[in-house]
């Protein structure tokens, strides 16, 4: 999120823009019971169980399933590392939605990795944290 933030803080894009485009990512998010199948770490049996009882009792999946002895923590770990890995990134979003483009993108990126080079390169020599 520090590329959104930088963007919003510079005026690039809104509150709103950003907002949307990550309820765009939200919905596109792969489920975590279909990478559990797809891993093999749970069958249809077990997601499917695990739903009914999400249904009724509404926490996490990932928390129903470690309850029900059908994923360990790391499992769920690695799980939701990959759901992650699969999510397309919010900056993605904002071009696809023409919020803003590819080459605003790529100028604010490398920006902000010079920023972020700068602030640790000097980090030896100073003093104190930059959070740039």
């Amino acid at each position: 999120m520090w590329l959104e933030m930088n963007l919003l803080k510079r005026g690039l894009v809104s509150i709103d823009q950003v907002l949307t485009a990550i309820k765009h990512q939200q919905l596109g998010r792969v489920p975590i019971g279909r990478i559990a199948i797809e891993q093999g770490k749970m069958s249809m049996s077990q997601v499917v169980a695990v739903l009914n009882e999400q249904a009724d009792n509404p926490r996490p999946f990932g928390q129903l399933a470690i309850e029900a002895g059908f994923l360990t923590e790391d499992e769920l770990s690695r799980l939701l590392w990959l759901q992650d890995s699969q999510e397309q990134p919010v900056s993605e979003i904002l071009i696809e939605m023409g919020y803003i483009s590819r080459e605003q993108i790529d100028t604010e990126t490398r920006a902000l990795r010079r920023e972020r080079t700068m602030c640790f390169e000097n980090a030896d020599r100073e003093e104190g944290f930059c959070l740039a």
